[in-house]
Formats: structure tokens, sequence, C-alpha cells
């Protein structure tokens, strides 16, 4: 039995792995992230698991947490179990290569703020631990981002920018397409066209609660765009909301597995 917990900027979803997945409970991140250590040791001497995987919205550098630009208060993880903690959108992406079957993958998550996660050759790549912060590439302008940049790509498109630019809710704009007529879904697209053009993907997975509801067919019209005509990876979403858990799941068993 494996604990998966994906630690968001509005939710903490958690769920449990035994051959199949199971969603177990969803707390908002706000009242419990102060004490999610034991939260998290509570959980497991609930469901007496093996291992924890936690994905969290956050920058993990060398094994530490160096920023959580959409969390705010400040926690521990110190757990007697084994465990691994890892970004969130890692863990979607590692969920995302298993789900799909191939071993080359750009994992895009955009909800609050935007992540992405990068597999090659069927393995997670770190780099000195921030690899694909996409979120935060600059695009062009000067409006701040949460992280205290400017000009930041999570700062033109994702939740808390459009909420900012025009007092709507992302839902409300996919639902009537005004989403796509915003210069933030241009910018979202050419970032992940460059993206492409560096790692040449099997297939690019978009997830999160904007991302995996975004129109397949306006991200392939938009994204094909701008790339040259001998990249064309598969375009996908994933419409789950515990994709991240999931991920944090399977990367606590390959780990456990990989000590055995």
């Amino acid at each position: 039995m494996i604990l998966g917990i994906d630690v968001g900027g509005t939710n903490i979803d958690v769920v449990v792995y035994d051959e199949d997945f199971e969603h177990v409970a969803t707390y908002p991140t706000e009242k419990n992230v102060s004490n999610l250590n034991s939260v998290i040791e509570e959980l497991v001497e609930r469901f007496e698991v093996e291992a924890v995987g936690v994905g969290l919205a956050a920058w993990i550098k060398r094994g530490k947490i160096v920023k959580m630009p959409n969390i705010r208060g400040e926690f521990r993880i110190d757990l007697e179990i084994p465990h691994v903690i890892d970004n969130d959108a890692n863990c979607f992406a590692f969920y995302s290569a298993k789900l799909f079957e191939v071993e080359n993958l750009l994992g895009v998550t955009i909800g609050t703020g935007i992540g992405s996660g990068i597999v090659a050759d069927g393995r997670l790549i770190h780099g000195e631990g921030l690899a694909g912060e996409i979120g935060h590439w600059f695009v062009g302008n000067d409006r701040k981002c949460t992280c205290g940049g400017v000009g930041h790509l999570e700062a033109n498109f994702g939740g808390w920018s459009l909420k900012e630019q025009f007092g709507r809710d992302a839902k409300e704009m996919i639902e009537d397409g005004s989403i796509y007529l915003t210069e933030g879904f241009r910018m979202m697209c050419v970032a992940v066209a460059n993206a492409v053009t560096l790692l040449d993907p099997e297939a690019v997975v978009f997830g999160g609660r904007i991302g995996g509801n975004l129109d397949v067919e306006k991200l392939k019209e938009c994204i094909y765009r701008y790339l040259m005509p001998e990249f064309r990876p598969e375009i996908l979403t994933l419409r789950d909301p515990l994709a991240v858990a999931k991920g944090a799941c399977l990367l606590a068993e390959e780990s456990v597995c990989s000590k055995r």
C-alpha cells in the first residue's frame, strides 16, 4: 500500500495505491499546510502504508524546497517511513508517461499556476532540481509574477493571472471560448512549442484544473503554428484531478522497489 499526496495551491488531494488507486481525502491547502506532517502521519497510520509520495507545488533544488510561489505558510515533512518528495508537475508527467505508455513526454500542468515535467527515455529529468519550470520562462512583458519575477508565462496565463487580468474564473473563459483569444494563451503555446523544439517529445500532455479542460484541437492549432513541420508531437489532455497524487504514488513505489 502506497500513499500519494498532491499539495497544490488550493487543495491537498490524497490517494492510496495497491494495484488500483483510491481517492481517500481532499483538504483545503490553506487550512492544513502548516500541520502537513501531522496530517501525513495520521494517514500513514490509518492506511498502514509502506511508503509515501508527495507531489508539491514548489521549487525543489538538490532535495531542498527553495520556493513555493503559490503556497502560503511554512511546514516540514519529516517522516520515518520511506518517502519521496517531488515537484507536482514532475509527478504529473511521470504518471502521464505510464498512462499513455510513452518514453519521451512533456507534461504541462495549468491550474493556480503553470508547471511542467520532463520524461526522457522513461525517466524524469530533474537537472539540479528545477528542470521544467516553464511557468517562469520570461515571455516578454513586465507583468509581476507571484515568485517575485516579472514577465513570466505564469504571470500572463493560469488561474491567478487570468483572474487578475479579466476578473473571471478560468472555467467560465474555457466554456465561452474567450480563453483562446487571450494573449496569454498564445504565449503559452509559443512556450510549449519552444520546449518541444528543445526536447522533441513523443507527446505533450496538459493537465490541471485549466490545462486538462482545454480544447485539444485549439491547442494543436496554436502550438503547431510555431513549430517546424518535423516536430509533431501528439497533443493530449488528461482530465484527472488526482494525476499528481497518482504520480507521487508511482514514484514512491519505484523508489521503494529500487532499494530492495
